[in-house]
């Protein structure tokens, strides 16, 4: 009997070691967590413009070379890229992130998203999270259509459905016009919190509607224009079904799984050009 029991305790050992190896089958169920990793740092880095044109170069134009040079670190490195998708199924259902994980965001909707950006994607094989406006690729999808061959500044929707089938660029919502300065996408001042509301809602919902229609596919989460932040604005994402936004304030980010309510202001650095991303990763994890 005795011989039995260590024979137990000995399978009981083995099973707990099992399960706490790298292996371990993923879980799905909205209700069980990995109980190895709970909470993961996740910096994230901004882009707007690549541009191979100097005169635009600065805080938010890089060259196709600086953003090659920015991926070619991240795989020396073993970063690897993740999109809101992995982020959710991560707090939401316990899915595993992979080790080091990073974030790249690239907004406005820029043509060189298309151009440069899918393109280096697919040769480093990472994902990247574009944050279009709507107006401006409605505009650059009709200007398209008169006058085939004439370059735009902004991509079409026919630009932005490869880009979300090629599985490497992830859509999410930049408003349909509110990347105005000052406000934004934020409260005005002689505006009444329900009309605010609606006019928020009204203005995001069009950019969901949008995307239903040409990409089959709708936004999980709202980037902030400007990075203005109008007050109770995540009662109208959650609202639209939305599981998080990100802004621009900078700053490394604690993704913790059952907390919802890290997915929501998320943080991010700027990249400038002049500036490597391993500088901007080594001020992140000093900070």
């Amino acid at each position: 009997m005795r011989k039995f029991f260590i024979y137990f305790f000995c399978i009981i050992l083995f099973a707990g070691t099992c399960f706490a190896a790298d292996d371990e089958p993923e879980e799905i169920d909205s209700e069980v967590f990995f109980r190895r990793v709970r909470e993961v740092e996740l910096p994230i880095v901004m882009y707007h413009l690549v541009t191979h044109n100097s005169k635009y170069l600065g805080k938010y134009a890089i060259t196709p070379a600086e953003l090659e040079s920015d991926l070619k670190y991240l795989q020396e490195n073993k970063y690897n890229t993740v999109v809101m998708k992995d982020l959710i199924d991560f707090v939401n259902r316990g899915k595993k992130l992979p080790k080091n994980p990073i974030m790249l965001t690239f907004d406005d909707g820029n043509s060189s998203d298309f151009l440069y950006l899918l393109p280096l994607l697919e040769k480093y094989e990472m994902k990247a999270v574009l944050a279009v406006l709507g107006e401006a690729t409605d505009k650059c999808t009709a200007e398209a259509e008169k006058y085939p061959g004439r370059k735009c500044p902004h991509l079409t929707w026919q630009q932005i459905f490869e880009l979300h089938e090629s599985g490497l660029a992830e859509i999410q919502n930049h408003s349909y016009n509110l990347h105005t300065p000052p406000l934004g996408s934020g409260k005005r001042s002689n505006e009444s919190t329900s009309d605010y509301h609606a006019r928020l809602m009204a203005n995001l919902q069009k950019f969901q509607d949008a995307c239903a229609l040409h990409l089959n596919y709708v936004p999980t989460a709202y980037v902030y224009p400007l990075g203005v932040i109008g007050e109770n604005s995540r009662s109208v994402l959650e609202e639209l079904g939305m599981s998080g936004s990100i802004s621009c304030q900078e700053g490394m980010n604690t993704i913790r799984q059952g907390d919802k309510d890290c997915l929501f202001r998320l943080r991010r650095t700027n990249r400038p050009s002049g500036r490597s991303i391993e500088d901007i990763l080594l001020k992140l994890k000093s900070s």
